[in-house]
């Protein structure tokens, strides 16, 4: 069988370009463009993204693909695009390009783990740092190299680190650690009997007047009366049961314990009253029929220049983005609507949510990894209808893009000066609606003057 090759941008610092690697001999698993792979680089392992299938390796010997990730692409083929366009126009690694689209803690970089060996070292002879550097690792044992920089922040100890291992009083080893994120699971609860059934078992649940018979048939009856499994801290809280008694009604046949996956949300709890949209005035509607015209036309194939909506502060420029978005949700497709990072406040975003029930996913830094993590994975399953936020957000892998809100668009912090690569949100989504043959709509009460001339000059 001959060998298949893939070409693979490594997720290493600092490293340019492309790699091409073979699946070794007996691999079964699918293998597409925008999957998140591990593969050797140099001495250590290290993640990378499958950019795609080539025919014929560049190179006469390749390195074999070493494990898949994830079944599903963590990048879309217009994100794979915008991120190849991405490294030209900024002279940035690809990698970190590709790193912008992939969330926080499941993209991961090689690291290296450090080892105590028994051996007494010369006091007299070492450093300072390699002192604090020994005595660190003998009080908690093996540590990575991302662990030790949190030990010793600002602190430049590798280099004592590398003196200490050509000594032979430390070891070092290449690793890749595991994702930081992971889908949250729940313990639950479930009557495994009818209720009838259930009721009979009632008083041989415990001792006769002992507290623990009385929690035991409190979490029955509540049981009885939820047709679908229970997260068990809800058992707990209606009850004051425990896990011992979960168990022990477990073991008689009475309930049946399991786990199920949930979404951790930001927005999930917060109570939104639905609006009706307002009547549109004169101006809006011009414009309305305007960008109204360029959906269709994108829907049918054809490339749509970027709008450039301009109005004051309260001119009513957000029901605009409203009726886009509700037009591109009724035909099944998708949205991004980027803010300021100083714009995005619970006003903002209330007036998504009310008219988009359940459908909104919410994309900032203040958010936890866990939560950035499920917003991606919604999102790039297509549960998710419109995604909001800075200029993150812009990278959403949503399937089915049809639309790209950038509001205050002439705002500074569209432009991401550190780390690289260095882009501006404004025309990194203008041109990314081009590759998703969707449309683009720029907002501003003050356009710069480039975006106004731009505008002018028709190329907008």
């Amino acid at each position: 069988m001959p060998q298949r090759f893939v070409e693979i941008a490594v997720n290493v610092p600092q490293v340019t370009g492309v790699f091409h690697y073979h699946l070794p001999e007996g691999w079964q698993e699918p293998v597409a463009p925008g999957q998140l792979v591990v593969v050797p680089f140099g001495q250590q392992l290290v993640q990378g993204v499958v950019m795609r299938k080539i025919a014929r390796a560049a190179v006469p010997e390749t390195r074999p693909v070493k494990a898949l990730l994830d079944p599903d692409p963590v990048l879309n083929a217009a994100q794979l695009a915008l991120a190849e366009e991405m490294a030209r126009d900024t002279l940035a690694p690809l990698a970190a390009c590709v790193g912008l689209m992939v969330p926080p803690g499941l993209s991961q970089a090689a690291d290296t783990i450090y080892t105590l060996e028994e051996v007494q070292p010369a006091g007299d002879s070492l450093t300072e740092i390699q002192k604090r550097l020994l005595r660190l690792l003998k009080r908690r044992g093996p540590l990575r190299g991302r662990q030790i920089d949190r030990a010793f922040p600002r602190v430049n100890w590798r280099r004592s680190g590398q003196a200490l291992v050509r000594r032979g009083l430390l070891t070092s080893q290449s690793i890749l650690p595991p994702p930081a994120v992971r889908p949250k699971r729940i313990r639950t609860a479930q009557l495994a009997r009818p209720p009838e059934v259930a009721a009979l078992e009632l008083d041989d649940l415990g001792r006769p007047g002992s507290t623990a018979l009385e929690r035991r048939q409190a979490i029955v009856r509540y049981l009885m009366q939820e047709p679908e499994a229970v997260d068990v801290a809800w058992v707990y809280a209606e009850s004051g049961g425990n896990l011992s008694d979960l168990r022990l009604l477990a073991e008689r046949g009475l309930i049946r314990l399991g786990e199920t996956e949930v979404w951790r949300d930001p927005l999930a709890g917060m109570e939104f009253v639905a609006a009706a949209p307002p009547v549109l005035t004169p101006d809006q509607e011009k414009v309305w029929s305007a960008i109204q015209a360029g959906l269709d036309e994108a829907r049918q194939g054809r490339a749509v220049l970027p709008f450039l909506l301009h109005g004051v502060t309260g001119s009513g420029k957000t029901e605009i983005y409203l009726r886009a978005v509700e037009k591109v949700i009724a035909r099944g497709e998708q949205a991004i609507v980027l803010v300021p990072e100083i714009a995005l406040t619970p006003q903002t975003v209330r007036r998504f949510v009310t008219r988009f029930p359940g459908r909104v996913g919410l994309v900032h830094s203040r958010l936890s990894a866990g939560e950035r993590y499920d917003t991606w994975r919604r999102a790039r399953s297509g549960l998710l209808s419109v995604v909001i936020g800075p200029r993150s957000a812009l990278f959403a892998p949503l399937p089915r893009l049809r639309l790209i809100v950038v509001d205050e668009s002439h705002d500074d912090s569209y432009y991401q000066h550190d780390p690289a690569p260095h882009f501006h949100a404004r025309r990194t989504a203008a041109r990314y609606a081009q590759i998703a043959n969707a449309v683009c709509i720029l907002g501003s009460a003050t356009p710069d003057v480039v975006s106004y001339h731009t505008a002018a000059a028709g190329r907008w």
